[in-house]
């Protein structure tokens, strides 16, 4: 059983990872595993069925607000959704069955190309303000990140927006909003079927189903909360603000990716 302390900090850190992850449309995982793992020493396996299982609660959360604006492009989530599926089958085998130093080390160098692009690309180069869905689609290239986005997802328990979110909005020149809308609309279902597969993988031989489920039901009302309040904040917020926390933030995760994988 958890004490009350316990539940209260575990309904903090979902507030703060679901706000982080419906702002940046991260699902909040890259804030919620290195919290519970670091902060109290939870098994990795357990907060990567912790961090799926709130991943599918902030993504729907976060996706409702902006899709209500208009910020989801619909063929876009079914093209990424469709590749994602085998990407979340294939990373579930990844994270059950083998380490995981060297795909950390990996995604964060991946990350920080993105980043680096982000800060020497040519302002002005492409809308910043959210589009309607373009007629003509890049379906091989979205079906790819889809995959990409289910099997790290899957692998780190991150939701696959981080690598979704920069990936639309700098190699396929979409707005911010855009992108993060659309990154949490596929994280529904690819978080969805992670979470069924991984209990089924590595329930009882990697981690307490049990368990899991109650520090789930500590921190996924908190991300609820948190996903809800970013919604509000991101009519706010004007872009260049978010590109600035989106980029630190993944500067933020890259480091700690590399730093996790090489075991510092």
């Amino acid at each position: 059983m958890l004490a009350p302390v316990d539940i209260i900090l575990l309904l903090m850190t979902g507030f703060v990872a679901g706000a982080f992850g419906g702002l940046l449309g991260l699902g909040g995982a890259t804030i919620l595993v290195p919290a519970l793992t670091l902060g109290f020493g939870l098994p990795v396996y357990l907060v990567i069925a912790v961090s799926l299982t709130s991943n599918v609660f902030v993504s729907i959360t976060a996706a409702i607000g902006y899709n209500r604006r208009g910020y989801v492009h619909k063929r876009t989530v079914v093209i990424m959704t469709l590749g994602s599926i085998a990407g979340v089958i294939i990373g579930t085998a990844v994270a059950t069955m083998s380490p995981e130093s060297l795909i950390k080390i990996a995604f964060g160098i991946f990350l920080l190309i993105i980043v680096l692009e982000g800060i020497l690309r040519v302002p002005g180069k492409k809308p910043d303000r959210p589009i309607d869905e373009p007629e003509k689609l890049n379906v091989p290239g979205l079906s790819a990140l889809g995959f990409i986005m289910g099997m790290l997802g899957a692998t780190l328990g991150v939701g696959g927006g981080t690598v979704a979110t920069p990936v639309q909005h700098s190699l396929f020149r979409l707005p911010l909003k855009n992108a993060i809308a659309n990154s949490l609309a596929t994280i529904i279902v690819s978080a969805s079927l992670g979470v069924i597969l991984y209990f089924i993988m590595g329930a009882g031989r990697l981690f307490s189903a049990e368990d899991a489920i109650i520090t789930a039901a500590a921190v996924v009302p908190g991300s609820i909360i948190g996903a809800k309040a970013s919604t509000m904040f991101e009519r706010h917020l004007p872009e260049r603000y978010i590109k600035f926390i989106f980029y630190a933030t993944l500067l933020y995760i890259a480091y700690n990716m590399i730093k996790s994988g090489m075991g510092w």
